[in-house]
């Protein structure tokens, strides 16, 4: 998503940096949330007209989600099996 959202912003014109790109492999020593992966503007006037589009995103979770029909436990759509209950994706 992180890479969406640059690849989006320099699209639109922006220019922007990534950081804690790599930050990952230090997560175990770290809060996650320090390691996560963050988009930068290099201009803080670019603010409003950046989240602007960056809100515009389509972020219905239906899209990215499958429901299992034993458990009814929402499920991201590269698992094959619910990851709650084992049952095998149907959709």
């Amino acid at each position: 998503m992180v890479l969406n959202v640059k690849n989006v912003l320099i699209s639109h014109g922006f220019e922007v940096a990534l950081n804690n790109e790599f930050a990952s492999s230090a997560a175990g020593g770290l809060a996650p949330f320090d390691t996560w992966p963050e988009v930068w503007l290099l201009k803080d006037d670019d603010l409003e007209e950046a989240l602007k589009i960056v809100e515009s995103f389509d972020t219905d979770i239906s899209s990215i989600t499958w429901q299992c029909n034993q458990c009814l436990e929402d499920n991201d759509q590269t698992f094959d099996y619910c990851w709650k209950c084992n049952a095998e994706n149907s959709q």
